[in-house]
């Protein structure tokens, strides 16, 4: 990492001139705002190094108490280690007894051609990032999380392709946009949800292809621009008097609640919802576990559900206030925020912004004192997106070019996955957190390029490897923290295929073993580096 600082002067000129874009005119320094753009972000998960009693940033919470902590820059690669002796591979307890002293979680993990990054971890191939996790292919971003190919972004929750933001949730190619949420391909909006390739918006909410609109009102491209420039002075105003604004999700929760005109703008409205084929799914999660565990886990897939939903955010369904049908929720940041008693499904919500919206003479009166009194009866939030061609997702909240997906958050060029966050260009994983380009994987997160894989946190390019964190190059492993390329590896040690295998058949029918008796296994990448036996 460059030195502490280093990043900040840039940043600060690059927030200020990113302001001038959005609001007309600079609020101040970017330090006098930290507090209030990181609320959007999960509160931020830092550890003492063991080894050098420095601050370390990483991009989970859900390591086991007591755990052992390091950084990126205090890893040694090409340290040596011993094999287990035959009394140290008895059994599995035996076995991560036995490796614990072996056992840190790496945290300020830095990648790839990246410079002048601090108070960050997983980040890759970016330069100026300040207080952030999970950034790649990015510059000049602070106080954000989840973004990849994004410039000039703060305070910002999740996206790609966006540039020129401010607090905003779950990006896709947008730009010059202020708490803007879930709105792909979207420009010069402000205070909307649920937009999709709209520009010029203010407080508006699930609106396809429109310009200049308030409160889903179109207008007249001159009094848009108008409103906008008493709207953008006000904002403004407020943020350089409390260096804060209140969030779109704290104004809508503070509008009054009467969902007459909504409930007469469905009437008529049916539910056209295609079938769904649980069977693939279980097909897949059987033909996966086989390839992991040497035989098919019996039984079906929820089953396992308690498992399978720990250390990931899985959905789950609640009605709509309005017709009752199910709708996929979640604890995913960005969605978890929506006010529960506002929420619709994705049919309803499109029907609602064409049949909703303030009047002209509204328009024309709005303020940031008065929105409290015209949000309340167009604001409806649906948690599910869909674009591109999906098939057969069910209780999945996004879906981009998806098929046969169950109880996953964001499924995008993705296939035979369930019970799982974010799969990306991926196939066949199962109770994964965010995983990209990767197939046949159970228990993975935070990781790219995986095949084969079980309970592997922080790994890329890694092929048949177990209980494994902060990876890469891995194949036939198990085991092993904080290394590279290795084949037939337990505990950072190589140890020769027949050993390997003679352990992977060990290791196998301990895990089933666990699993056809309790639908679970005892322990998990997390827990290694607290693990006592017994």
């Amino acid at each position: 990492m460059e030195s502490i600082g280093s990043a900040y002067p840039e940043l600060n000129n690059q927030w200020k001139s990113t302001c001038k874009l959005l609001f007309g005119k600079e609020v101040g320094e970017l330090s006098d705002y930290r507090n209030w753009l990181m609320e959007l972000n999960n509160q931020r998960f830092i550890q003492k190094s063991a080894k050098s009693g420095n601050d370390i940033v990483f991009t989970s919470s859900e390591f086991c108490n007591n755990a052992k902590f390091i950084g990126m820059d205090e890893v040694d690669f090409n340290k040596k280690f011993e094999p287990l002796s035959i009394n140290e591979i008895k059994d599995i307890d035996s076995i991560v007894s036995s490796l614990n002293e072996r056992f840190y979680y790496c945290g300020n993990i830095v990648l790839g051609n990246s410079k002048f990054i601090e108070k960050s971890s997983n980040v890759s191939n970016s330069f100026f990032i300040i207080d952030s996790v999970k950034i790649d292919s990015c510059k000049n971003i602070a106080y954000s999380q989840y973004l990849r190919l994004c410039e000039n972004v703060f305070g910002t929750n999740e996206g790609g392709e966006g540039k020129f933001c401010i607090r905003c949730s779950i990006l896709f190619k947008n730009t010059r946009c202020f708490e803007l949420w879930n709105s792909p391909v979207c420009s010069d909006s402000y205070y909307s949800y649920g937009l999709e390739n709209c520009r010029e918006a203010f407080f508006s909410f699930n609106a396809v292809g429109k310009s200049h609109i308030i409160g889903n009102l179109t207008l007249p491209k001159d009094k848009y621009l108008s409103i906008k420039s008493k709207l953008l002075s006000e904002i403004s105003d407020q943020l350089i008097r409390d260096k804060k604004l209140p969030s779109l999700m704290d104004l809508v929760s503070g509008a009054e609640l009467n969902h007459t005109n909504a409930i007469a703008a469905l009437d008529g409205t049916t539910n056209h919802e295609p079938p769904k084929d649980k069977k693939i799914i279980n097909d897949s999660f059987s033909k996966t576990s086989a390839l992991i565990f040497g035989k098919p886990l019996p039984g079906n897939i929820d089953d396992y559900s308690e498992w399978l939903s720990a250390h990931v955010v899985v959905p789950h369904t609640i009605p709509s206030v309005l017709s009752g049908l199910p709708v996929p929720m979640s604890k995913w940041p960005g969605l978890s925020q929506i006010p529960p008693n506002r929420v619709v499904t994705y049919g309803e919500a499109l029907k609602l912004a064409e049949q909703l919206r303030i009047s002209e003479p509204e328009a024309e009166n709005i303020s940031l004192n008065s929105i409290l009194q015209y949000l309340g009866k167009i604001a409806y939030f649906t948690p599910e997106h869909m674009v591109g061609t999906n098939t057969n997702l069910i209780e999945c909240q996004w879906g981009s070019t998806a098929a046969n997906c169950y109880r996953s958050v964001i499924c995008v060029y993705s296939k035979n996955c369930a019970y799982s966050s974010w799969p990306r260009s991926s196939e066949y994983l199962f109770g994964c957190g965010i995983v990209f380009e990767s197939g046949f994987s159970m228990k993975c997160y935070d990781s790219v390029k995986l095949t084969r894989c079980f309970e592997v946190d922080g790994g890329s390019d890694c092929a048949d490897t177990y209980f494994s964190h902060n990876v890469e190059g891995l194949s036939q492993c198990a085991f092993c923290f904080n290394t590279k390329s290795k084949r037939y590896a337990v505990g950072n040690a190589e140890i020769g295929q027949d050993k390997f295998l003679e352990f992977k058949k060990m290791l196998q029918e301990w895990t089933m073993s666990e699993l056809e008796k309790k639908k679970k296994v005892g322990l998990s990448v997390y827990d290694l580096g607290c693990f006592q036996k017994s």
